[in-house]
């Protein structure tokens, strides 16, 4: 039986038995104070149940990152009535409400958790998917080919090309005219890389506060 399986069938009264024995050793073993050893417990819990509803094909990962944000902010308010700790409160409050704003706004707009469209790929499909991306750019940085050209040179299926090119041009850091694939070099290198991936980030974090926003 796997551990998945072990804790799927888990009763309620283990679990919080569970919970009740990592406070303690959080608490008395690593010496964290009352409302850090909640908060760490917590955690711990939450990533267990996120590990444990990735199986289940009924479960709405909005709904539940709705769950979480309530847990994570009923946590903060825990710890800062046992403790008076507002670092740990803060913490649960403000990455609790960040949760319950991001499912909000997902729900209002119908963003799915998959709609990266990475969400469901296999680690070595990732893997090669920028092996390849990176032979392509490379190819390209000599000048301009056509498709048919840069499957030869990488020694790669035109359907893998093709797919490396789509991310290049999502990314903005390739283009076509006609059949040509241009590289654009200012867009590649690490400083881009920072600049893009902070850019991504930040609007990652700033999305759930679009609920403030009429529709």
């Amino acid at each position: 039986m796997s551990l998945t399986d072990s804790l799927m069938g888990t009763s309620p009264v283990r679990r919080a038995v569970y919970a009740v024995g990592l406070i303690a050793l959080f608490g008395i073993v690593f010496d964290f104070s009352w409302s850090q050893a909640i908060v760490v417990t917590a955690v711990v819990l939450v990533g267990e149940s996120a590990e444990l509803a990735r199986p289940l094909p009924g479960l709405d990962g909005r709904h539940f990152r709705l769950v979480l944000g309530l847990v994570a902010v009923a946590t903060g308010g825990v710890a800062y009535w046992l403790q008076g700790d507002a670092t740990v409160a803060a913490v649960g409050v403000g990455g609790g409400s960040w949760l319950m704003l991001d499912a909000l706004y997902s729900l209002r707009e119908g963003i799915q958790s998959g709609d990266d469209g990475m969400a469901d790929a296999d680690s070595s499909d990732v893997f090669l998917s920028m092996q390849v991306g990176h032979l392509v750019a490379e190819e390209l940085k000599d000048g301009p080919k056509t498709v048919p050209e840069l499957a030869d040179a990488c020694d790669m299926t035109e359907s893998r090309v093709r797919e490396a090119l789509d991310y290049h041009e999502k990314a903005d850091t390739a283009y076509r005219d006609g059949s040509q694939w241009y590289l654009d070099e200012s867009k590649i290198g690490i400083w881009a890389f920072i600049r893009d991936n902070t850019r991504r980030a930040l609007a990652r974090f700033f999305r759930p506060f679009r609920l403030f926003v009429p529709s």
